[in-house]
């Protein structure tokens, strides 16, 4: 990405280099000062906002405070006038009532009555009530009644303590007004009794506060609330809420645990500010400021949603944002029109080295504009078109001759390539697997494989000293002169002693050959072996991999009467030998530490599917991006042994499994591919089936496999009544199943998925020939 981003500037003019540049420098410095900016305004704007939604929340709950004092300050008057009269006084009474209503004018709260209640002792629900009510004239009626069910009249009267104390009722509905009432009481006694025996009360009408409190909310952004001592909610935008649910009910309904927690900091006289997802208020997510009335542990909140508390801010920051666009815009349009001025002396030079850059270096300089800088870079660039000229004139006299050595070089590297054996040979008996790199165009390695006679398979890896072509065409000596004289039906020692006095002959140059050849009787698994001065192969006889017992011949070509002596070792079934190249163990890191052969035998121990591509894959891991320095070559032969290759079974359907593990087995031992696998096990089932079910006679079928030339053949031979299923015209799939003739479809699949479909009669038994090309 960032070379793409270098090109693509590399194409553009020194102005718009320039502009580009200080657009880049300009818009960071901005960003960082408009980071900067918001986040510390954000910040600050926000918990001012806070603070301010918090301040509003408190001044209610001190606002509240100041009347719920004054409310109590009436009463303990009263109280205190009452308990200097002796029971029975009403004229008292009732002057202490009005005094105290004529009182509450003077307040901020709206009262409607102020009563006194005086009760038997055995029995606080019986007792003698005196009433007095507030009038819209400043007057006030008073009434005195009996009352014998107090606590029906007033329910919230029974939770009343006995003490001398300020008692706050819950919020309720007056029976008569229908308005929102809170009285506010305290027990006394009169002057005479010793035990508490009376009450004195003012009611306090809550309409108003419940009206500012909505006139509030109408007006801001904001919803402010007041809750009882219990957490009853006194208003609510929902009147199925209001008076008749508590905080603690809606959080449970809402699952808001913090909604709870509001209700019980309420409730011990502590403030604070809670975020809710969601809320009964507001829709989405909110902001709840809460403070305590402290005279009557009660409450004030002040529910925000969230977006809409802090709009302020997001119109602050778009202004803030605007204002920065704009100078920086302002900013950016003074810095091209600097930078488009700075750079006009630059356009003649520019022409001129586009005309270069185009390869025409005909045109002279004309006369340059009079700045210092621009006069030395047009000298410069003066004298660098004649160095130029100069050098494409040497050029065009080596550039033949450069195309001629590659050329070359790439036929070289072609006929060395060509001399490789590329088609590995598929035998029942072995495989081989090979892996070449050269480390330069040609290679000093090779590899080749080829059978002598019917039975035995050589093959041979060899390293030559040097590099490139000198090597190359050694090794194709080498190559040619192993093969050859290999093919003359030798002993392997006899073989190594003459192309070792053919490569030492006119080998002025010291070049030498290292080899390994082995030579396996494919029918026995017997191996002859012999070692010219190579690295020790490894062999895997089914217990991991060991380094073969090897001795230690001279290389080929730099000793004339040199000897060689040949090994034998006896391979079995799915027994591994691996040979290489110095290449392989010699590789180096950047540490310059070497490969080697613990490594190498350790790779090779895990046993993967693709050993030769693995190790390769654990060299390149091993030298972390270090050239090659030497070429790589690797050659895997695999005794695979014959197998068993034929099986005599009844013509019974009960033994159609074991045909398939027989045929399945051998393809896997020759290595069959995949698809083809498929194929001759379809081909295989058709065929047994057919003559289990239909070739009545049949008591025996012999079958049998071979690979050869490329071909995978199933032989199925028996002794029935002569008949050829190739005669039988193949069934129409294109008309309706019913409309078929029956049988003929099984020997139409055989055809259909078999490369090769063949049918004899011979010596009284019927041969069919079923194979794939492989």
């Amino acid at each position: 990405m960032i070379e793409r981003i270098k090109l693509w500037l590399s194409t553009k003019s020194l102005a718009f280099k320039l502009i580009a540049s200080n657009i880049i420098c300009v818009s960071i410095g901005f960003a960082i000062l408009a980071i900067f900016i918001f986040g510390r305004s954000q910040h600050m704007i926000k918990s001012q906002i806070r603070e301010s939604a918090q301040r509003t929340t408190q001044s209610y709950a001190a606002d509240m405070t100041y009347l719920f004092t004054d409310t109590e300050q009436i009463v303990l008057i009263a109280k205190n006038a009452l308990v200097k009269i002796s029971e029975g006084q009403d004229r008292l009474i009732k002057a202490v009532l009005r005094e105290a209503l004529n009182t509450t004018s003077h307040s901020d709260l709206n009262f409607t009555d102020a009563w006194v209640y005086v009760f038997e002792k055995e029995n606080v629900s019986s007792g003698l009530l005196f009433f007095s009510q507030a009038n819209d004239n400043e007057s006030a009626d008073f009434t005195k009644e009996n009352v014998t069910d107090f606590y029906n009249r007033f329910p919230w009267f029974q939770g009343i303590p006995k003490e001398e104390k300020i008692f706050w009722s819950e919020p309720y509905i007056d029976i008569k007004s229908k308005k929102t009432i809170v009285t506010c009481l305290m027990p006394f006694r009169f002057n005479e009794n010793h035990l508490l025996n009376g009450f004195v009360a003012l009611s306090v009408d809550l309409t108003d506060i419940k009206k500012d409190m909505e006139n509030f909310s109408s007006h801001e952004n904001g919803y402010l609330l007041l809750f009882s001592k219990n957490g009853v909610y006194v208003n609510h935008p929902d009147s199925e809420i209001a008076l008749k649910k508590t905080i603690f009910d809606i959080a449970k309904e809402k699952n808001l645990p913090k909604l709870a927690e509001i209700g019980t900091d309420l409730k011990y006289g502590k403030s604070g500010a809670v975020e809710l997802p969601f809320s009964s208020i507001v829709k989405g997510e909110g902001i709840f400021f809460y403070a305590p009335i402290i005279k009557n542990r009660w409450g004030v909140g002040l529910v925000y949603a969230k977006n809409k508390l802090f709009r302020p801010l997001r119109e602050f920051l778009f202004a803030a944002g605007l204002a920065i666009f704009v100078g920086m815009a302002v900013l950016l349009i003074f810095i091209n029109f600097i930078c488009r001025r700075s750079t006009e002396q630059l356009s003649v030079l520019s022409k001129l080295a586009a005309k270069y850059s185009a390869g025409d270096f005909s045109s002279n300089f004309e006369k340059m504009p009079n700045s210092k800088e621009v006069s030395a870079l047009s000298k410069a660039m003066s004298d660098m078109r004649i160095n130029i000229l100069d050098y494409i004139e040497k050029e065009k006299n080596t550039a033949s001759e450069r195309q001629k050595i590659q050329s070359e070089m790439d036929f070289a590297r072609s006929i060395q390539k060509a001399t490789m054996s590329a088609n590995h040979p598929k035998h029942e008996a072995f495989k081989v697997n090979t892996l070449m790199l050269p480390a330069k165009k040609v290679s000093g390695d090779f590899y080749d494989f080829f059978f002598v006679g019917k039975d035995k398979f050589v093959f041979v890896v060899a390293d030559v000293s040097g590099k490139n072509v000198p090597a190359a065409l050694y090794m194709m000596k080498s190559q040619a002169l192993i093969k050859n004289v290999m093919k003359s039906n030798k002993k392997i020692s006899q073989v190594f002693d003459l192309v070792n006095q053919e490569l030492y002959e006119g080998n002025d140059s010291c070049m030498f050959v290292s080899a390994f050849m082995g030579v396996v009787n494919v029918n026995t698994g017997e191996m002859e072996y012999i070692n010219a001065g190579h690295p020790h192969p490894f062999i895997n006889k089914g217990k991991g991999y060991k380094m073969m017992n090897v001795k230690n011949n001279i290389v080929l070509g730099v000793k004339r009467d040199a000897k060689f002596v040949s090994q034998k070792v006896k391979l079995s079934k799915n027994d591994r030998i691996f040979v290489y190249t110095d290449g392989v163990t010699e590789a180096e890191d950047k540490k310059f530490h070497f490969y080697g052969e613990d490594r190498l035998i350790k790779q090779l121990s895990k046993n993967s599917k693709k050993p030769l591509r693995d190790v390769l894959n654990d060299i390149r891991l091993f030298a972390a991006g270090r050239s090659q320095s030497d070429d790589i070559t690797m050659l895997e032969f695999i005794f695979l042994g014959k197998g068993k290759k034929s099986i005599s079974i009844t013509a019974d359907m009960t033994n159609l499994g074991e045909v398939l593990d027989f045929v399945s087995e051998d393809m896997e031992n020759k290595d069959i591919p995949k698809q083809k696998r498929f194929n001759m096990t379809v081909a295989a089932e058709e065929i047994f089936s057919n003559i289990a079910l239909y070739a009545k006679t049949v008591d025996k079928i012999d079958i049998s496999t071979k690979l050869e030339k490329g071909e995978y053949v199933i032989t199925f031979e028996d002794d029935g009544q002569k008949y050829n299923p190739l005669t039988r015209e193949d069934p129409n799939v294109m008309i309706p199943l019913e409309e078929r003739n029956v049988g003929g479809l099984g020997i139409f699949i055989v055809k259909k998925v078999a490369d090769i479909v063949k049918y004899n009669y011979k010596n009284k038994k019927n041969i069919l020939k079923v194979g794939v090309r492989v």
